[in-house]
């Protein structure tokens, strides 16, 4: 039931709850990246490096899981939430419990059963999130996982691979075993959390379960925005996955890869996005929020397409490119994840949920990624230039990222200019 909070409470409570949030994700990050943070330069299988297997694999695995998402989730019994989190996260363990033990052969096999519980925790989680005042504040601190915890995890796989000298087939199960119990522990706490206010129901609408007649009327009506939406969020899913899967292998690559290299190109990264994405939670008007994203979209092309020129000139480090381009890619990807569609199931004023929207840009995504980073990795079988790869890549990706961007400004200027009564406060 909704309920009334003076302003402290509510972003005390807000900033608990982001907090609540983040610890789960990162357990999850713990489940789906320790193997990232490895290098299996001497193992091939089937004529490449096993570990573009495991990631391609895992990919499968999580893209399948998003295009079910569309489906389950809009219509998901929110009573049930908790139970559904820990089963899934138990169930992407079982299969690197198995590799421990199994061949080689098999890993590939066993990470589409990793990644395809996995691919439903966001969903689940942001189901917590959406609908609330704060929502832009508590979803920066949950997307910074994306940035933080990928990197963090990595390092902590390491750290356990050296202090418990495990094998690279040990290092995922061990890492995911660890996370699992205060995975389970942070999702009990999250059920006991207080649901939407009042002023957040007036603010952001009362978020239910959706019939798929419903969901299909919702996407009619507001395809313009969601399509143009839905296709620079498949770009920035290719470069933030490509730079999230490889980026041990493009710093050893330049020989400068150390168990200390994540956290210190992430970081910078996470605190950059802390800054900016909260303070869309002070934007009322959801078009105005929606334009400003068009911005930052911008920019962040801009900024990604100018740091690879500035390596290629010999301007920026590696890590200095790491660094600025994750900048530029995470602030589009995680504004697109935690705002863009919350605000348009707002501009539609209809009582929804933005689930099954963020699954549509989800499973075109990861469709994306999994097309581009297969033709990438599999189109040679000689020794992948990991670097040349990613600059090419987010060279072509940005500037599609900023063309697609103000298509979608002009779709919302002539919108306004259509419907004056459309902006919600």
């Amino acid at each position: 039931m909704a309920h009334i909070e003076n302003k402290p409470n509510q972003l005390l409570r807000s900033v608990a709850l982001g907090g609540l949030t983040f610890s789960i994700y990162t357990c999850m990050y713990a489940l789906r990246k320790p193997f990232s943070g490895l290098t299996y330069n001497d193992l091939f299988l089937w004529g490449f490096n096993v570990k573009i297997w495991m990631v391609l694999c895992q990919l499968i695995g999580y893209t399948l899981s998003k295009f079910l998402g569309i489906r389950i989730l809009g219509g998901l019994n929110r009573d049930y939430r908790g139970i559904f989190l820990i089963c899934l996260l138990a169930a992407s363990l079982i299969p690197l419990v198995v590799l421990r033990y199994s061949r080689i052969e098999l890993w590939p096999f066993l990470m589409i059963l990793n990644g395809f519980p996995l691919g439903l925790v966001w969903g689940l989680v942001f189901s917590y999130v959406e609908g609330r005042k704060h929502t832009e504040l508590i979803g920066a601190m949950l997307a910074c996982t994306f940035v933080f915890s990928s990197g963090w995890v990595k390092t902590m796989a390491l750290w356990l691979k050296d202090i418990l000298r495990l094998s690279i087939n040990e290092v995922p199960y061990i890492t995911g075993t660890f996370a699992l119990f205060p995975a389970m522990a942070f999702i009990l706490l999250l059920e006991r959390f207080p649901g939407p206010s009042e002023e957040d129901i007036k603010l952001r609408l009362e978020r239910r379960a959706l019939d798929h007649g419903s969901q299909k009327k919702i996407l009619g009506e507001l395809q313009y925005l969601i399509l143009p939406f839905v296709m620079i969020y498949g770009l920035l899913t290719i470069l933030r996955d490509f730079r999230d899967n490889f980026s041990a292998d493009m710093l050893n690559q330049y020989s400068i890869f150390n168990s200390q290299s994540f956290v210190s190109i992430e970081l910078p990264v996470t605190l950059i996005l802390l800054c900016i994405v909260p303070g869309f939670s002070l934007i009322k008007s959801h078009i105005k929020s929606l334009k400003i994203t068009t911005y930052c979209l911008t920019m962040g092309g801009c900024i990604s397409f100018i740091s690879v020129l500035g390596f290629q000139l010999q301007f920026l480090s590696l890590q200095a490119l790491l660094v600025i381009s994750g900048a530029g890619l995470y602030l589009g990807y995680i504004l697109i994840n935690i705002s863009v569609m919350d605000r348009i199931i707002g501009l539609n004023g209809t009582t929804a949920n933005s689930s099954f929207l963020i699954y549509i840009a989800d499973s075109v995504g990861y469709f994306f990624s999994l097309t581009i980073t297969s033709v990438a990795l599999l189109g040679n079988k000689e020794s992948v230039d990991w670097v040349s790869v990613f600059n090419n890549l987010t060279l072509i990706g940005s500037v599609v990222i900023v063309l697609l961007s103000q298509i979608i400004n002009y779709q919302l200027s002539k919108s306004r200019h259509k419907n004056e009564n459309i902006i919600t406060a």
